[in-house]
């Protein structure tokens, strides 16, 4: 983790003083000096409370309320309005959820192999899954946009979306880092992925290469699939299974795993690796 957070501190690193405080004006994000906590135009200065609701969805309330406007500041409305965009906080926030979500799936799925964890992860983190969750927590309705992409409906455009989100992670981040590195984004971005990631576990594990190699055998006609537990090893409170993809009396696969559903998915992982290599 370390590591991780010093190149976090790398890609931010900071520009020296800068002569005067814009606060969201171009090229002012990595000043030496804070900001004033006074809202540019064209911003309302009004703006921080109506960000309330935001703040109170996600579970963080900001220290310094221009981190998050330039988060919600898609680069229409920076064009039109001379201010800095999203873009740069989006940089930041993909690279801390691609680590975030990661970290949380190596940790809560010890039998998944490699290729499984890295489908699990793009479901969640694809512009799909992120627009998805922005819709949830009603994102479009705080983000600043040019006058042609609200005539467009960029509100609610799924690209749009997604990159607001990152953005939003990265503010988080921004905020709160020389309080606690990065445990409070990890916070925010577990807490609103929580129902996601329960969900992904129900259409992704427990389908995905099981679902694959029965198409596989159907569409082959190669005869009955089934899985048979041939072994279970440890105690009852840390039981590991070993199970057998079988499709007729041939044994296409083995995998083990902490569940039956698991050890079933790394058979159906294993029979595709073998088919692979006749």
């Amino acid at each position: 983790m370390k590591n991780f957070i010093v190149l976090l501190n790398s890609i931010l690193k900071r520009r020296p003083k800068c002569k005067q405080n814009t606060g969201l004006l171009k090229n002012d994000m990595n000043c030496m000096e804070k900001p004033e906590q006074i809202l540019p135009d064209p911003f309302d200065n009004d703006i921080p409370l109506k960000l309330v609701p935001l703040q109170e969805t996600i579970g963080y309330e900001f220290k310094d309320i221009l981190l998050l406007i330039q988060a919600l500041t898609h680069k229409s409305y920076a064009h039109e309005n001379d201010l800095e965009n999203n873009e740069r906080f989006e940089f930041l926030g993909d690279a801390i959820l691609q680590f975030v979500i990661s970290e949380h799936l190596m940790t809560h799925y010890p039998d998944l192999p490699e290729g499984m964890l890295s489908k699990f992860r793009a479901v969640l983190v694809s512009e799909k899954g992120l627009s998805k969750l922005a819709k949830k927590i009603d994102l479009g309705r705080y983000l600043f946009i040019g006058k042609g992409e609200e005539i467009t409906g960029g509100r609610e455009k799924n690209s749009i979306l997604s990159d607001a989100l990152e953005a939003l992670f990265s503010a988080v981040y921004l905020d709160s880092r020389n309080e606690d590195g990065v445990q409070t984004v990890k916070k925010t971005i577990k807490s609103l992925f929580h129902e996601e990631i329960e969900i992904a576990e129900q259409t992704f594990t427990y389908i995905d290469y099981k679902t694959d190699f029965q198409e596989f055998v159907q569409k082959n006609k190669l005869g009955n699939l089934s899985y048979q537990v041939i072994d279970e090893k440890g105690p009852d409170h840390d039981k590991e299974f070993i199970t057998a993809l079988k499709v007729d009396d041939r044994v296409y696969g083995i995998g083990s795993g902490k569940s039956k559903k698991t050890s079933e998915q790394n058979a159906a992982i294993d029979a595709f690796r073998k088919l692979k290599k006749q």
